[in-house]
């Protein structure tokens, strides 16, 4: 069933109201103020940078509560929302503002129940008969009969065609249709005073493919917290074994011109050590607990002039993933593009990916990280990864890393100078120089003392090649890297000495 029209505009009557209605609070936060690469270009309205809703019609002015305010938001109040959760309609790509105040749940039905696995269970096999007909009822069945059968020394992927797999597969599908909600063009996200937050799902940048992007994004002063996944996958072929989840907390791709200002990112309270491996060993270490957490901030699929500025990442695994895989694509993971600032950011108690990064010219300043490699939850792994094809430049960075830390805990290298490279080179308008890794740093500290990542990076991978200026230049992109930060955009670099205060008091939620 759907939501009649009465219920719909009670809904929207409670949850979006304009702009005048409370001017006071809309005139807090602005779409305006983008730094780094997300200020360059020009966006799909013409202007300079990246502009979000800015100077949208009052009508496109919302002040939104809960989630199906959010929906008909997004979509120009025209969204279907059917009662199991599930949504449908066409997106609003006019300019509008929403606010966000208090908390939001995207992982919800029509009448606002906050669902469990057994919800998107029973709603699997309502809709569809093939589910059904493999004859689960609850989680607990699938999840039972999913550990029998694929306990190690099992070492493929799961197929398609079991029907334990299969009915984890409809219910996950079924989930996928409530919690992933997608960002329409021209439109800013941002929350009113400390308390704005959107859990249990997914806040998706994303067009539809590279040549339909979506355009000019701007999501600041709102918390992210636990996109939950209930039904992850085992893939013995991953890294040795990983446990794999569906839903990061933001995810941009297929997508330009988006800046993330002043949001916090975490688990929340539903924390990692509350779901232990369930593996005989080798697999009962911290690596292979049932991971139903993927990414906090993940920027992939040829996403291109994005800042991320004065945002707090904390309590999490695998906290930003730039690129995701290493082969290099002109639709997809594309060398000319992933082109990111990170500036004034507070990492802290976060495992890994901070961020991991393929191909990008990525520029990291200013950024404060801190942790420890010798607790038991969220244990430090390493800060950044020099991924295939990355080109840093970071500078003037503070790492506060407890637990008897080295150089080799700031930064790693994950590159291959075998077909990923080969293969990326051959593509229309690459070559082997924009292809490789490049990185350039200086002015970093760690626990106090200078850290030279640029060595370390080489140190750990050979192939990171050292240089004072790793990007591509705008005049020949595919040649010898010859460019920096500064030849694209102004930024100004404050000194190391305060970071460790005044990065913490000034990122996150409630800070503008």
């Amino acid at each position: 069933m759907t939501i009649s029209k009465k219920q719909l505009c009670q809904v929207l009557f409670s949850t979006a109201v304009m702009a005048g209605a409370s001017a006071g609070v809309h005139a807090q936060i602005s779409s305006l103020g983008a730094t780094g690469w997300a200020a360059t270009g020009t966006n799909n309205l013409g202007g300079t940078g990246t502009t979000g809703g800015n100077g949208a019609a009052a009508a496109r002015v919302y002040t939104v509560s809960t989630r199906a305010g959010l929906i008909q938001a997004l979509y120009g109040n025209t969204a279907t929302i059917k009662s199991d959760g599930s949504f449908s309609g066409t997106l609003d790509h006019g300019k509008k503002i929403i606010y966000i105040s208090g908390t939001i749940s995207l992982n919800q039905n029509a009448a606002g129940t906050e669902l469990t696995a057994n919800h998107y269970v029973t709603y699997a096999n309502a809709a569809s008969s093939t589910c059904a007909g493999y004859g689960y009822t609850t989680f607990d069945q699938i999840w039972k009969d999913y550990l029998a059968a694929y306990k190690p020394p099992y070492a493929k992927v799961p197929p398609s065609t079991d029907k334990v797999e299969a009915a984890r597969a409809c219910a996950s599908n079924q989930m996928k249709k409530n919690v992933v909600l997608t960002v329409p063009s021209n439109t800013s996200i941002i929350g009113n005073g400390s308390t704005a937050k959107i859990i249990h799902g997914t806040l998706m940048i994303s067009g539809t493919g590279a040549s339909a992007p979506v355009d000019n994004v701007v999501v600041r002063n709102v918390a992210f917290e636990d996109a939950f996944d209930f039904f992850p996958a085992w893939d013995p072929t991953d890294s040795g074994g990983r446990w794999n989840s569906n839903y990061d907390t933001v995810s941009i791709q297929y997508a330009t011109h988006v800046w993330i200002d002043h949001c916090t990112f975490s688990d929340g309270a539903r924390t990692d050590d509350q779901f232990p491996s369930v593996w005989a060993a080798p697999y009962d270490g911290d690596l292979y607990h049932v991971q139903h957490h993927d990414g906090l901030l993940d920027i992939t699929k040829s996403a291109n002039l994005v800042t991320v500025s004065y945002n707090h990442l904390h309590g999490h695994d695998k906290s930003m993933l730039m690129g995701g895989t290493d082969t290099a694509s002109l639709t997809a993971e594309n060398p000319g593009v992933l082109k990111t600032t990170f500036h004034h950011n507070y990492f802290q108690n976060l495992v890994q990916r901070k961020p991991r990064v393929r191909y990008g010219m990525v520029h990291l300043y200013n950024n404060y990280f801190a942790g420890s490699n010798s607790v038991a939850l969220y244990n430090w792994m390493v800060g950044l990864t020099s991924g295939q094809g990355s080109k840093l430049y970071v500078e003037n960075n503070v790492f506060n890393i407890s637990g008897g830390a080295t150089a080799s805990d700031t930064i790693g290298a994950s590159v291959s100078s075998g077909s990923a490279l080969t293969n990326c080179a051959a593509l229309s308008g690459m070559s082997t120089a924009r292809c490789s890794p490049y990185i350039f740093d200086s002015g970093n500290v760690l626990n106090g003392a200078a850290v030279n990542l640029s060595a370390t990076a080489h140190s750990a991978n050979s192939l990171v090649t050292v240089t004072s200026t790793p990007w591509s230049s705008a005049s020949n992109p595919a040649g010898t890297p010859s460019a920096t930060p500064a030849s694209y955009y102004t930024y100004s670099v404050d000194a190391t000495g305060n970071l460790a205060t005044a990065v913490p008091a000034a990122a996150g939620v409630g800070k503008l």
